[in-house]
């Protein structure tokens, strides 16, 4: 791992302001959609938990949390923050997290409510690795678990790169960020990526240093997105804005898809 994604630390810093306000949105989905927001200690799970900045602030309002990531270093982090059981912060692919899960020790009956935000999913390579995923959340969550996903879908008849700057600081540490978005190419081998070039600069009390990295994203517009839902046999629910309020049939640059798993996927 390089970049952004090497020092979970400065991962944190950058992207911690404003969860608490995500979280709200999560908690009016969740609400809208089962019978089991009301009770006190229901887990919330999320893969690609990164730092565990979400489950920090699910978990400060007394919710049970669990999760995994791809990455130890993020986990290391996300474990010395969080007072849930170290073993429920598990090592785990997005598309074969079954081993990590099972040695958890948490029930498949626990597993009603799941959330993959900050276009996570898109770090899968293809709509054959979206399937996949689904198919095992699925599998290994309770029958009718509610599953959040925050996505960008693609409009292929408006592409233009573009550029965001996210500034953050904790402490004597300042992180930012510049970020490109390279949009895809239709007819060639980039017709579903979206590449993302990151330059951090950090500033602290020993000086400051830069960082680097590029990675892609699989990108999908709304009729490959719910090709997707149906192939991998997931219920679409809802879409909603960044405040978990229902979208109808609006699409924005970023947005919630609330998904219902069966097990019969």
């Amino acid at each position: 791992m390089s970049g952004l994604y090497a020092d979970p630390m400065l991962y944190d810093i950058l992207y911690t302001p404003g969860t608490a306000a995500e979280v709200n949105a999560l908690e009016r989905i969740e609400k809208r959609h089962t019978a089991h927001a009301l009770k006190k200690n229901r887990l919330w799970f999320e893969p690609a938990c990164g730092s565990g900045r979400y489950l920090r602030v699910a978990e400060g309002r007394g919710r049970r949390v669990a999760g995994y990531d791809l990455d130890e270093g993020q986990l290391t982090y996300a474990r010395k923050r969080l007072n849930c059981p170290p073993r429920h912060l598990f090592a785990g692919d997005m598309t074969d997290f079954r081993e990590g899960l099972q040695a958890s020790g948490l029930p498949t009956s626990a597993l009603k409510f799941a959330f993959n935000p900050v276009n996570s999913l898109r770090h899968l390579p293809s709509d054959a690795a979206f399937v996949h995923h689904f198919r095992q959340m699925a599998e290994m969550m309770a029958p009718g678990a509610l599953y959040v996903v925050g996505l960008s879908l693609t409009d292929y008849d408006w592409l233009f790169d573009e550029e965001d700057i996210w500034e953050a600081a904790r402490g004597s540490c300042k992180v930012t960020q510049l970020v490109n978005y390279l949009q895809p190419e239709p007819a060639t081998k980039r017709a579903r990526r979206e590449t993302v070039i990151s330059h951090l600069t950090v500033n602290r009390p020993r000086g400051e240093e830069h960082f680097d990295s590029t990675y892609d994203l699989h990108c999908c517009n709304i009729k490959q997105w719910r090709r997707v839902l149906k192939k991998a046999a997931v219920e679409w629910v809802a879409s909603c804005d960044g405040l978990g309020n229902p979208l109808g049939k609006r699409i924005l640059p970023y947005q919630w898809e609330v998904l219902r798993l069966s097990s019969d996927s």
